[in-house]
């Protein structure tokens, strides 16, 4: 097996506020490299630096992963709601440089970035077993709880199963 340090994966994803107002969400990169997870948001503040077996997560059945890091709750989904920004030409850059789609451009979840960082991405995966068939699915757009667990896991993260 290889190393969780040699993973690296990035995705867009819109963050729901800790306050109610689910009209506006927050475009994010989820950046997991050198066995890390890292969330930076659209005004490149960072919202999440951390090992990835620090962090725990939790998939709900409306879509949303939920990453815990530090008693801190970051949920996670893939669509943006009403007001919502539209990413950054910077994270439209990463995401399309990494080989990943971006959500909210036309063709978002169904390849809009490059397909070589994707397949990069891909063959680093494949001795990881799970997460390799895991990672087949986020080009795809496939539900959360299908794409991420086995990179979490792969991680050393603690995921949650559904309650």
């Amino acid at each position: 097996m290889s190393d969780p340090g040699d993973i690296a994966v990035t995705q867009g994803f819109y963050l729901r506020p800790r306050y109610r107002n689910y009209l506006v969400l927050r475009p994010v990169v989820l950046t997991v490299a050198d066995g890390r997870l890292r969330i930076v948001d659209h005004k490149e503040r960072v919202q999440l630096d951390a090992p990835g077996p620090e962090v725990s997560a939790r998939f709900s059945r409306f879509g949303l992963m939920h990453l815990t890091h530090g008693g801190r709750r970051h949920a996670l989904q893939r669509q943006g709601a009403n007001w919502s920004p539209n990413f950054t030409s910077k994270q439209v850059e990463q995401l399309k440089g990494a080989g990943m789609p971006v959500p909210g451009l036309a063709g978002g979840m169904s390849g809009g970035g490059g397909a070589d960082g994707l397949v990069d991405a891909l063959a680093g995966l494949a001795a990881l077993g799970e997460a390799a068939d895991a990672a087949a699915s986020l080009r795809s757009g496939g539900p959360l709880r299908r794409s991420w667990p086995g990179i979490l896991r792969a991680l050393g993260c603690r995921v949650e199963s559904r309650g």
